[in-house]
């Protein structure tokens, strides 16, 4: 198993908290983490798994099920709980002893101004698949380059790449446990096969600046509705949206959005296509995907204090990433080609003198996705 930087950061946690809030999308090896954790430290631990509805259910009648005599509370797929906010409080309160860990694959239902207070207090440990640079760490460098084709065809989920073969098979198995187990008609999704065709869509589309308009006149849907899809799936760790960036420049798009997928293999098993890199057509938009989502993903990994954009024009012109911290603005253009000469937008340069650009291709990525600055 490739260690994972969050064991690290949970043990430190536990040490000094009551309370962990342990999130990230299914099968990315929150639990496995967590239980090396555990049993690293001797932990005594009690697990109530709320994606049985029996014991979902149970805990929502009476929450005092959680009262027990243990060093360590782990409440796995929390987020079915209707009554989370109140256990939360329960355990801020100390009205549940035990110190207390939360785990959900799809963004905890609590008020938004909790969250945040979690949040800023560093109570949130995300987990995502093996990010690129704990896959360096655990293959070396070298080998991790070697297998760099093989990420942008497959992904970086533990259960794919323990069997490539499977891959197709495993990733739309765990497509339809994220739209039809995490959704449902709770969240009003009653047009199941309209919202693949919108997943299909943006994968066709990936990182292109969207519109909702288009995307449900497409799909049959209404823009709202899109909308509200697209929010949920951020939820789910399935997508990533970022916003368009802008300071009223002329020309600049100010109310557009490019959509990402956080894994390259679910957005090919949407299109239905892992055949290898030498024929394929779409290989800037692969690697687009790839090193966008590494960098989002390492940015909450590690907490950094950074807002991520893309910025386009009506005439055209782009910026793939942009990335705004306190240390300023970063800027980058994507190309799979690192031989290729790229012509950096001089309309962006003209209005953000200060900004920091750069290009990412197979020679420069390596520093953009391990950089906590």
């Amino acid at each position: 198993m490739i260690p994972r930087v969050q064991q690290t950061q949970i043990e430190e946690k536990l040490k000094s908290n009551k309370l962990l809030l342990l999130t990230g999308p299914k099968r990315t090896g929150k639990m496995s983490v967590l239980e090396q954790v555990l049993a690293a430290n001797d932990w005594s631990h009690t697990e109530f798994d709320c994606s049985q509805k029996k014991i979902c259910k149970a805990i929502e009648e009476d929450q005092t099920l959680l009262q027990v005599d243990t060093e360590i509370l782990v409440i796995e797929e929390a987020q079915h709980l209707s009554n989370l906010e109140a256990i939360i409080e329960d355990v801020l309160s100390g009205t549940i002893t035990a110190t207390t860990i939360i785990c959900c694959s799809f963004a905890p239902r609590i008020d938004e101004l909790l969250l945040e207070a979690l949040r800023m207090e560093g109570l949130e440990v995300p987990v995502f698949a093996p990010s690129f640079y704990e896959s360096a760490q655990h293959f070396g460098l070298p080998e991790e380059e070697r297998l760099l084709e093989e990420r942008l065809i497959y992904g970086n989920y533990p259960d794919v790449l323990g069997d490539l073969e499977a891959a197709d098979v495993t990733l739309r198995e765990l497509l339809q446990d994220i739209i039809f187990t995490n959704l449902g008609a709770k969240d009003r999704i009653n047009k199941g096969d309209k919202l693949m065709r919108m997943l299909q869509l943006l994968a066709f589309h990936v990182g292109d600046a969207v519109s909702y308009n288009e995307i449900g006149e497409r799909c049959g849907i209404d823009n709202e509705t899109v909308e509200r899809y697209i929010n949920l799936l951020e939820d789910a760790y399935l997508l990533i949206n970022l916003p368009s960036y802008h300071s009223e420049q002329r020309y600049e798009l100010k109310k557009s959005n490019a959509i990402y997928f956080a894994d390259n293999g679910i957005r090919n098993a949407l299109i239905s296509n892992f055949n290898p890199t030498f024929l394929r057509n779409d290989m800037d938009q692969l690697w687009r995907n790839y090193v966008i989502s590494e960098r989002v993903k390492w940015i909450k990994m590690n907490q950094l204090d950074s807002e991520v954009y893309f910025w386009k024009t009506h005439t055209k012109q782009r910026m793939d990433f942009v990335e705004v911290s306190p240390n300023g603005i970063k800027a980058y253009k994507t190309d799979w080609e690192k031989r290729k000469t790229v012509k950096l937008p001089l309309s962006f340069e003209t209005s953000y003198p200060s900004a920091k650009t750069g290009v990412l291709n197979r020679s420069t990525y390596w520093n953009f996705l391990t950089n906590k600055k």
